[in-house]
């Protein structure tokens, strides 16, 4: 039977020791070397009981305390050539057997850390070897296979490692032998720089290259091992001390070379896993570059083939000589090699191994290191027989130069083997970068899970092999500054040698923020650099990152550094990728006169690179400047990066973050908004590409692109114009000129006119042609100038319409006339020029889909076009190129008669056309490409027999249009965008992209190639059922009814087939959206609740589960909910729906129809819902579903997060929603499962006015929080539902509660306040004294207690409550109420059984289901009852403990691991857990049984570590808009309270603060922990700062904010938090950071929050300019937050506090000093405002049934009423004012009628849907 501490990493022996008594961990020690065995070949020696009993007591008498002992009782096993006392030393050769009298220095630092020695592993005798076989106690094999070598020398450090029986051991390394095994064994193999270790007590092998080396099994023991062993020993002559600071991370993208050709001799299989791990290095960063290493194989060969070899003579040159038949043979003759060398000749080496040196440092000075092979082989032992030298050889490929450059290196594994062996890669660097490696290898492994050794455990993502923060401790910085540098001092550049000779160290490399620009200063010799910072919002230039290094440079240096920087460079401030600001290498602004801008080589490095090696291939240009946006800019920058040119992007300030922008090298800001004030400003493109060096504008299509002007300008400022010349585009953009050119060029013409100068000569032209015909402007374009004319009296009048168009658009009034052909199709021909007189046409394209004058799909070849036709367009196009020597890309474009099967000159479009890239696809060409090529005079050849047309190929374009609605514009922002894979799509858009009504509506083009038109069809019809973009309504459904349709699939099409063309939107739309109308899903966003996002949902999921069973839908498909007032809807289809919940009577076209059965609803149909007469919410259900995309898991609205269902809002007027569709690929709504039925009869519930609700005790209950008494009145009495009562809660108006205590405590001044908790949905949640029902969009986590909780299946009556409604509530118990939700949940799915009868009242259950005091061991334990689904189980007292928050860790993760039955989710408090349950799969009881065994198998501890990252956010303190929120609520809410005017202000009375400053000091000194997550929405922390000293005292507000910013700082009693949203609150504000929560996870998470429980939040100051800078860029998904992975220990933790506990104490108790007259002067406050709300009079007369309410449509407060009671108003007039979101917005009446109420008054809080009047018509 295996042992338990089998596969036990350092940690997890550690604490079980710790946790342990004395006895129990001896034993443990015991039992561990009791199932050692003799025969076992990785042993030599191993430790008897009495010696590991002996050895762990002077552990024990050591006097420390376990808890500061880092190995404390943790097994480890030395290598048999290093000493340990008690045990022999032999070297694998029993003939050198000696008993050493005392431990090898690393061995007692060690055991001084409380490890304990359990035995000596075997070796390859003497340390010679790499194979693990040459030793008398064995052969050992790997820990995988035993017929497989185990490594050598330390083949047994390496096997009992990888077999898990210790979790390090050591081993020493020469060549290899703490590498090779590594790989071998599926272990961590760190080989440490040469004497950071003591070799004191170590028997040599080359005493010179020695290194005692580490096998670990993740990378933080390793690390650990590292830090504890590398000790400086004086007795070592080759001892090093470790430099004072290391650089412990290469940055987040490392330069690393691996073998340009790696050697793997005859191995098929290691190769493969070597390309996928640096695939892998690639991903998370790292950049490979192929480099010969035969530099570095050179220098291997010195070990063994050189004179080092007479090293390990020396050390056995007695036993050579008395006893050589001691030896194994093998390595005899390896040593004996000594013999043949003289002391000449080690001389000889010597030098070689310099100069060699030297090469290498040279080859490599730019990387970080080397990635490499740990061993080319794995090889058996019959190989290793056959060829015991060589095999050995080969292994030592990648190792044996390592220590002779004096490099650190280390083993890692990297995955295995078909064959099931594992496989590894060695990451080595320079001297003392072994963190650094360690770094990279935790960034490495980390990602996903990966086998332990070979035991059974694997590690967990992101947390195993994560390093222990805080290792190595950071030095304290007096003494040492720290200094960027960007140019010749980086690391390995020439003027590095002054920062050396200084003693400055390398700390770590990054780069600057996006913030910069880099340039070669002028007149530098050698070349010097500029940093020069550009602010956000530059007029014309935007930063970018700049390589840099960070140097730790001695204070005393500093000034003897400075006085070497020449001017214009100087040292200044310069801000780093991660928000620090360090001091560095700047410029002044003189220095960048005449400067070469060098920042698209991303730092000086590539710069100089670049310089030194220039590209023999010649480019058309350095430099090009787009003048265009959207995709076709895109689009020219893929071509530009392609050819090696330079890319500028200009943009205005809606594309700042736009994707031309952001993949340009370069980009210049327009400064404007429309493209009036930017891209069509001719000034301002000819100045941006001036200022950035740019050679030729290309302008794509649009804009300026056929601009004769523009083209003239750029020829004047000697900048190429990369199109034709300005002479082309005048006289092909001129209609008449143009058909001139066609007619010299013997073009087809249409038969028509010249330039018409009267109406009576254009009638006369018509009657010669013959009508009909068309009136045409000459400089018109985009079908503006166009005129159909039938007969003559139509051309009459058309005849000064089409001139005055002509005139206002084109100033140009000539008009023309030409024949109108019916049917006419729009073919266009691809050409080029090369401006000399040649010209090529690259086939034709068929354009005819065009919806008024707007191409839709665009497709080459042309269908149904006869060959001889077609060839004949090109000839004729060819023609026109050739005449007029045309230069670059153009489009002769045709009207094609197919009656007549003739063709017509149209136009000559002098640019790019958009529908370019179906002649890419069918010829292989880069258009662009060919476009830069001709503007350079370097045209490509235009011989016809060089170009190859293949297959067929389509485009469609997606457009931000509204085809349901006449194809209005649609503009807004994109929440989901998916694209096809394996079709070309050129596109501007992403999630999150904001479409604008300035631009063109183009968002892509979907393009298609095939074999042939079917198969390209087919292709185009998968492509655009699997386009996915949401957010706005586009075309995409229009574009697939075209492509599914026959005429289109038989090439019938035509210009005007589009104007007759019938769509049919599957789709609804709001002719009036009812006054809360939601799309929802059943069951919600489950699994979330405890980072803060609601389940949201249906209010009544009886109602709403019926209405989708009704018309057979799946239980998932979303639908509607409407409150109190339904909307009006139009379909746009036929369809099923069923309306069931409230009572309502609504119409279908007038005529009223049923509910809860479904209805037929033919296409262009209206339905009325209506008012809801009894109930409060009422449900659609459409057949198929309503196609909105899924958030998180669910397609419910969660309006006031913004997110989730038609846009994350309600539903407005003019909304379009389409229906689900199961054919569709990209449609992901469950298919209908069912025919229509109706609803049994008997299911119809009552809603009454009085409701009967049943509940469960608990959480909260009595005697502990309420009386008794209380918990019996409030079951015995009626409770009102308050008029404030919407989806968030339902407020009750009832007695006041009696409370069993005085206060809260620790947690607040209210009986009423816990510390925070999770709340259970349908928890009745006292807020003080006033209770709620939390609902499916209420708060997760708060403060306040809860007695009672509503059953999971009573549920939908919560939903149906309206104001004024009465509720009783009826104890139910658990039994009955899972009974209740079988019985719901299976007449939901059929639509079938009997309403649910009325819950019987059970006796009163105690809500304490478990509970357990406090011990020595464990706190105090309590299990509560929180309805039929959750419980939530609470540790210790009501006080702040982190070890309870810690136990609530503890719980859930064995939840997790141990996959527990039933369990839903774990939702973390502070010190208690929520957990949600499945009640069907697993009752209370044997859910509470398991549990409560969990907790026997937990310990409480002083002793524990968690994951905790270090989250820096920038904080700007008491900004306006945080000012601004206070103001509003003194203005609007309560003029007077103790927080007001100022929060800062009253923290700092209230904290009896020397100044209002220290409460900043406090915000930016402090380390927040996160406790929980929610508070109160979207994963908004809950966070204590962990010195109590920054813990500040208050209250929150009362009555709470309508408004605070997202992204505001608030402060609550102990606790912080950042507001997520736009939201009420009432926290005390202080400030504002960024964001955390990314909606549309732009950032650099793949989830929308932030924050994880025990993250660390601290700030640092940026200006309110600053922060709005990096909210912008957040907000775009460009700013990178400052992210550092860690632990939390609080272990050291407890141990701060300990050492500080008197000033702590002190501290705590001078805060503590008259917070009772600050409580009292709270209180006296708070009674006033509540004495003056009770001075109301509460208005109890009763409405008329017939009156109209009025609804609320925002959240906000009451501010004035426009009407009285007793007014007569108007549809549309103002009834009251709410203020919201710091605006004032009316509430205007629906309809006419007299005011008989005004249910709110100033201050009230009014909620989206509330009644806030109500009128008599």
């Amino acid at each position: 039977m295996a042992l338990p501490t089998i596969g036990w990493t350092i940690s997890q022996w550690r604490d079980a020791q710790i946790a342990s008594s004395p006895e129990e961990a001896t034993k443990r020690l015991v039992d561990l070397v009791s199932t050692f065995d003799k025969s076992d070949p990785a042993w030599i020696t191993f430790a008897t009981p009495e010696q590991v009993t002996a050895e762990f007591q002077a552990v024990l008498d050591s006097g420390k305390d376990p808890k500061d002992l880092p190995l404390f009782g943790v097994p480890f096993a030395p290598k048999d050539n290093i000493d340990a006392a008690t045990f022999p030393t032999t070297a694998a050769c029993p003939a050198y057997l000696y008993n050493p009298d005392k431990d090898a220095t690393i061995v007692a630092v060690l055991k001084a850390a409380g490890a304990v020695v359990v035995g000596k592993t075997n070796l390859d005798q003497f340390a010679t070897g790499l194979v693990g076989a040459r030793s008398p106690y064995g052969k050992t094999p790997s820990a995988f296979s035993d017929k497989h070598v185990s490594g050598g020398s330390s083949a047994g450090s390496g096997n009992v490692v990888g077999r898990g029986i210790v979790p390090f051991s050591l081993g020493t390394d020469t060549a290899g032998s703490g590498r090779v095994p590594a790989m071998l064994n599926n272990v961590i193999g760190l080989k440490p720089t040469r004497g950071a270790f003591s070799a004191t007590g170590v028997v040599p092998a080359c005493r010179t290259l020695d290194c005692v080396s580490v096998f670990a099994m993740t990378v933080p023991d390793a690390q650990l091992v590292f830090s504890i062993a590398a000790q400086y020993d004086a007795a070592d002559a080759y001892s090093r001390p470790l430099p004072k600071n290391l650089l412990t991370s290469f940055g987040p993208k490392p330069r690393f070379a691996v073998p340009d050709e790696p050697i793997f001799y005859y191995e098929k299989k290691n190769p493969v896993l070597y390309k996928a791990a640096l695939e892998k290095f690639a991903e998370i960063g790292v950049e490979i570059v192929p480099q010969d290493f035969s530099v570095l194989y050179k220098l291997a060969a010195c070990l063994y083939d050189g004179p080092w070899v007479a090293e390990r003579y020396t050390v056995i040159a007695d036993l050579v000589k008395s006893n050589p038949e001691a030896i194994n043979p093998v390595v005899l003759g390896i040593v004996k090699k000594a013999e043949n060398f003289t002391a000449a000749d080690l001389f000889k080496y010597e030098y070689l191994r310099k100069d060699l040196e030297r090469a290498i440092e040279q080859q490599f000075s730019e990387f970080d290191g080397f990635i490499v092979p740990t061993a080319p082989l794995n090889p058996t032992f019959e190989e290793l027989e056959k060829e015991p030298v060589l095999v050995n050889s080969y292994q030592g490929t990648y190792t044996n130069f390592v220590n002779f450059a004096d490099m650190s290196a280390l083993a890692i594994p990297a995955g295995f083997r078909d064959d099931g062996l594992p496989f590894g890669v060695t990451l080595i660097s320079n001297t003392f970068n072994d963190y650094a490696l360690l770094d990279l290898a935790q960034r490495f492994l980390a990602q996903a899970p990966r086998r332990i050794a070979n035991t059974e455990y694997y590690t967990k993502a992101g947390t195993d092999d994560k390093m222990i923060p805080g290792i190595p401790k950071v030095p304290k910085t007096k003494g040492f500054m720290e200094l960027a540098v960007v140019g010749a001092h980086l690391s390995g550049l020439p003027l590095n040698w002054q920062l050396t000779e200084l003693d400055a160290t390398l700390a770590y490399k990054t780069s600057t923020s996006p913030d910069y620009r880099l340039y070669h200063l002028s007149n530098t010799t050698p070349p010097k650099p500029g940093l020069r910072r550009i602010t956000p919002g530059h007029e014309s230039l935007v930063g970018e990152k700049i390589e840099l290094e960070v140097y730790n440079i001695p204070s005393e240096h500093f000034g003897a550094f400075i006085a070497q920087v020449p001017p214009p460079l100087a040292i200044g401030s310069v801000e780093l990728e991660n928000g620090h600001w360090v001091k560095g290498f700047v410029c002044e602004e003189n220095g960048f006169e005449g400067a070469k801008d060098v920042t698209k080589y991303g730092g000086w490095r590539g710069y100089i690179k670049d310089l030194t090696s220039a590209k023999a291939t010649k480019k058309p240009f350095d430099t090009v400047l787009v003048a265009n946006r959207g995709e076709i800019a895109v689009r020219i920058v893929k071509t530009l990066k392609k050819l090696g040119i330079k890319s500028v992007a200009v943009f205005s300030e809606a594309d700042r973050f736009a994707p031309h922008v952001l993949n340009a090298d370069d980009a210049v800001s327009l400064e404007g908004d429309t493209a009036a004030e930017t891209y069509l400003r001719i000034d301002k493109i000819i100045a941006a590409a001036k200022a950035t060096g740019s050679q030729a504008i290309i302008p794509g299509y649009g804009f300026l692109s056929e601009n004769a002007e523009f083209a003239e300008a750029c020829e004047k400022e000697k900048i190429v114009f990369v199109g034709p010349s300005a002479d082309s585009i005048r006289l092909l953009g001129l209609k008449h000129s143009a058909r001139e050119i066609a007619t010299k060029a013997n073009v087809p013409l249409v038969p028509g006119t010249g330039l018409l100068e009267t109406v009576e000569e254009a009638v006369e032209a018509a009657e010669r042609i013959g009508y009909p015909v068309m009136l045409k402007s000459t400089a018109g374009g985009g079908g503006i100038g166009l005129q159909r004319c039938v007969d003559t009296e139509d051309l009459k009048k058309a005849y000064d319409s089409v001139r005055r168009l002509g005139q206002s658009y084109f100033n140009d009034s000539g008009v023309f006339l030409e024949r109108y052909v019916e049917n006419a199709r729009h073919v266009e021909v691809q050409v080029f020029g090369d401006g000399f007189g040649q010209g090529i046409a690259l086939g034709e394209r068929d354009c005819s889909l065009q919806r008024r004058n707007q191409k839709i799909i665009e497709e080459t070849p042309a269908p149904n076009l006869p060959d001889a036709t077609r060839i004949k367009m090109e000839e004729a196009a060819e023609s026109l190129v050739r005449t007029m020597k045309y230069k670059c890309a153009g489009t002769v474009e045709y009207i094609y008669d197919a009656n007549r099967d003739e063709f017509y000159f149209l136009e000559v479009n002098t640019r790019l056309q958009v529908e370019h890239p179906v002649t890419e696809m069918t010829t292989g060409l880069d258009l662009v490409e060919w476009m830069l090529l001709i503007a350079a005079n370097m045209a490509p050849s235009f011989d016809p027999a060089k170009l190859k047309l293949t297959g067929a190929s389509m485009e469609a374009r997606l457009y931000a249009e509204n085809p349901v609605k006449d194809f209005l514009p649609s503009p807004g922002q994109l929440i989901e965008v998916k694209f096809p894979v394996g079709v070309r799509v050129d596109t501007w858009v992403a999630k999150g992209t904001e479409v604008s009504t300035s631009f063109d509506p183009l968002l892509a083009k979907i393009i298609v190639h095939g074999k042939d038109r079917a198969d390209a069809l087919q292709k185009l019809i998968d492509a655009l059922e699997t386009t996915v973009v949401s957010g706005i309504v586009t075309n995409i459904d229009y574009l697939r009814s075209i492509a599914k349709s026959e005429l289109f699939a038989t090439g019938a099409v035509s210009t005007r087939l589009l104007d007759s063309w019938k769509y049919n939107a599957s789709a609804i739309e709001l002719l009036a959206p009812g006054s809360y109308t939601t799309v929802q899903d059943y069951p919600g966003r489950v699994k979330l609740w405890k980072i803060g996002v609601p389940p949201s949902g249906p209010m009544d999921d009886y109602g709403f589960r019926l209405a989708n069973s009704i018309v057979g839908n799946h239980e998932q498909a979303p639908a509607i909910e409407c409150t109190l007032n339904g909307p009006s809807i139009k379909f746009h289809c036929d369809t099923v729906v069923a309306i069931t919940g409230g009572s309502t009577k609504p119409t279908l076209d007038g005529k009223e129809i049923p509910t809860w059965e479904p209805v037929e609803v033919k296409k262009g149909q209206s339905l009325v819902v209506g008012k809801i007469n009894t109930g409060a919410r009422c449900y659609i259900g459409i057949r198929g579903g309503l196609d909105v995309p899924e958030y998180l898991g669910s397609r419910s609205t969660f309006a006031l997060g913004n997110l989730g269902g038609y846009n994350g809002r309600v539903l407005k007027f003019g909304d379009i929603l389409f229906l689900g569709d199961p054919t569709l690929k990209s449609c992901t709504i469950p298919a209908p499962i069912s025919e229509p039925k109706a609803a049994d009869k008997s299911l119809i519930p009552s809603y009454p006015k009085v409701w009967n609700i049943g509940v469960l005790s608990g959480p909260h209950g009595a005697p502990d929080f309420f009386t008794q008494k209380s918990i019996d009145e409030f079951l015995a009495s009626q409770w009102k539902v308050h008029y404030n009562s919407n989806r968030f809660g339902v407020r009750l108006i009832g007695s006041k509660p009696q409370w069993a205590r005085p206060d809260g405590g620790e947690a607040g001044l209210h009986p009423s306040n816990v510390h925070d908790c999770v709340y259970a949905l349908g928890a009745i949640n006292f807020t003080g004294d006033e209770p709620v029902i939390l609902t499916c969009d209420g708060p997760s986590l708060g403060g306040f207690v809860c007695p009672v909780t509503v059953a999971e299946a009573e549920m939908w009556k919560v939903g149906q409550l309206k104001p004024g409604d009465m509720i009783q509530f009826v104890q139910i118990t658990f039994d009955r109420a899972i009974e209740l939700k079988k019985i719901q949940d299976k007449n939901t799915a059929s639509a079938s059984g009997s309403v649910l009868e009325m819950p019987e009242e059970e006796p009163l259950k105690n809500p304490i289901l478990f509970e357990a005091p406090e011990t020595t061991t464990n706190p105090k334990v309590v299990y509560r009852q929180a309805g039929d689904r959750f419980v939530l189980v609470e540790y210790g007292e009501n006080v702040l403990d982190l070890r309870l928050s810690y136990r609530v860790y503890q719980l859930s993760e064995m939840v997790k691991e141990r996959q527990t039955k039933g369990i839903v989710e774990m939702s973390p408090g502070v010190r208690s857990v929520l957990i949600q349950y499945n009640g069907l799969e697993t009752t209370q009881s044997e859910l509470i049984k398991v549990l409560t065994s969990y907790e026997s198998e937990f310990i409480l501890s002083d002793n524990w570590q968690v994951p905790s990252r270090v989250i820096r956010l920038p904080l700007a303190f008491e900004d306006s808009a945080t000012l601004a929120a206070v103001d509003r609520y003194r203005e609007t809410i309560r003029s007077s309270a103790p927080w007001l005017p100022n929060n800062v202000d009253f923290l700092q009375q209230v904290n009896h603060l020397e100044s209002r400053d220290i409460v900043r000091d406090i915000l930016y000194e402090a380390k927040f922990l996160v406790l929980g997550l929610g508070d109160v929405f979207l994963g908004a922390p809950c966070a204590v700062p962990l010195d109590p000293r920054h813990r500040l005292l208050g209250t929150k507000y009362n009555p709470s904010r309508t408004f605070t910013p997202n992204g505001t700082v608030g402060i609550g009693g102990m606790y912080m938090c950042i507001y997520t949203m736009d939201s009420p609150g009432g926290y005390q504000l202080v400030g504002r950071t960024i964001p955390i929560w990314d909606k549309l996870t732009l950032g650099q998470q793949d989830r929308p929050w932030l924050l994880d429980i025990y993250d660390r939040i601290e700030y640092y100051p940026v200006s309110e300019e600053e922060l709005a800078a990096i909210t912008d860029e957040v907000n775009h998904g460009r700013y990178k937050i400052d992210i550092q992975d860690g632990v939390f220990d609080y272990g050291e933790y407890s141990k701060w506090l300990n050492e500080h506990a008197e000033e702590l104490m002190e501290y705590a108790t001078k805060q503590r000093e008259g917070t009772e007259e600050i409580a009292k002067l709270i209180q006296v406050s708070n009674a006033e405002l509540q004495a003056s709300e009770e001075t109301r009079e509460e208005d109890v007369s009763e409405i008329s049934e017939n009156a109209v309410p009025v609804y609320g449509e925002v959240a906000g407060r009451f501010w004035k009423d426009l009407v009285k009671v007793g007014d007569v108003v108007k549809k549309g007039d103002g009834i009251i004012v709410v203020e919201a979101m710091k605006t004032e917005m009316v509430v205007s009446a629906p309809s006419g009628g007299k005011v008989v109420k005004i249910v709110h008054r100033s201050g009230d809080f009014v909620e989206a849907g509330d009644i806030v009047a109500y009128l008599e018509e």
